[in-house]
């Protein structure tokens, strides 16, 4: 090879990392030129479309474009998550993930995508801690209470779940696992049902989101006896953590995030990432969440990858200790 020829190749290869950062950096500033949609795994009229939809048009606001939302339900979550994964990774596709997104990959056989491998994590939106509640007509007022009276009536005592493969099933696994109860998981299509049971003392209690269950706690229906964030709730502070109620390391919650395609470029992913922290600190978005007992996190993608590594180490040995698969 001519040393003409080789010192063009070497200058090639040592300009050409730098002329793609150029010109990734020149498609963000760019961006966005153009409307994006935010694609939500779950039906309208639920907290993540709620979610979404705010969310949505805050960074319309930020960004001068339409951020349109398309609901897209069903399996889990996974077919709006899997028409994530597979679209183009120009920043203008978004979805808008929930807790299924961590549990789904070890209930699912076979996957549509890899989770880690095919979505980027943009941001943490909020979270919601989860009640343990009961029946008031048990007379349990503890977790301890509860506990005890299980391990004294092995399999005669069951617990609720509010769908399947939801956090509020998994949730009850993983706490007869922690306490080393024998209860009879019976799990329903939906919040509502599972109540009238709990209710009517069919099933001695069940783990569902505070912003459900609140109201029925709050009118003496059924009992909060803890709550599973790291803090208690100032609606409700005689309610201990299920950490305080003796069950350490023992913290469960919902959460709502947003999600890009894998290989969305980075600069575009982290722009979108501080347009969610700054919105969920406007005053009028943090008391929408705090009617739906939300909690307002707007992390970075490193921080929110990390997250849902961690939920996904969680739900792992609950659900094959469970033999948990889809229906």
């Amino acid at each position: 090879m001519k040393p003409k020829r080789r010192s063009f190749l070497s200058l090639a290869a040592l300009l050409f990392p730098l002329l793609l950062s150029c010109a990734t950096h020149a498609l963000a500033q760019a961006f966005p030129s153009k409307p994006l949609r935010m694609l939500v795994g779950a039906t309208p009229g639920g907290t993540t479309d709620i979610v979404a939809r705010l969310i949505a048009q805050k960074l319309s606001d930020r960004l001068g474009q339409p951020v349109v939302v398309e609901n897209r339900g069903g399996a889990g979550g996974n077919i709006g998550m899997d028409a994530v994964a597979k679209a183009a990774p120009d920043g203008y596709t978004l979805g808008m993930a929930y807790s299924g997104l961590s549990i789904n990959p070890w209930v699912f056989k076979p996957m549509p995508f890899d989770t880690l491998k095919d979505l980027a994590p943009v941001s943490l939106v909020a979270t919601v801690p989860m009640f343990l509640i009961v029946d008031p007509a048990l007379h349990v007022d503890s977790v301890r209470e509860l506990i005890d009276r299980a391990k004294a009536n092995p399999g005669k005592l069951a617990i609720a779940g509010n769908s399947y493969a939801s956090v509020s099933h998994l949730t009850a696994e993983l706490f007869k696992q922690r306490a080393g109860v024998d209860m009879t998981t019976v799990v329903y299509k939906g919040s509502a049902p599972a109540w009238i049971d709990v209710m009517g003392g069919r099933v001695a209690g069940m783990f569902d989101t505070v912003a459900a269950a609140l109201p029925q706690v709050k009118a003496g229906k059924m009992r909060a006896i803890a709550v599973g964030g790291r803090q208690r709730l100032a609606a409700l502070p005689d309610v201990p953590t299920l950490q305080e109620a003796g069950l350490p390391d023992f913290e469960i919650r919902s959460w709502y995030g947003v999600i890009a395609p894998a290989k969305t470029p980075p600069e575009i992913v982290e722009r979108i990432s501080r347009e969610i922290a700054e919105i969920v600190k406007l005053p009028d978005v943090r008391e929408n969440f705090a009617t739906q007992m939300l909690e307002p996190v707007g992390n970075t993608p490193g921080e929110f990858g990390n997250f849902i590594r961690a939920e996904m180490r969680q739900w792992e040995p609950v659900a094959k200790r469970a033999n948990i698969r889809p229906e």
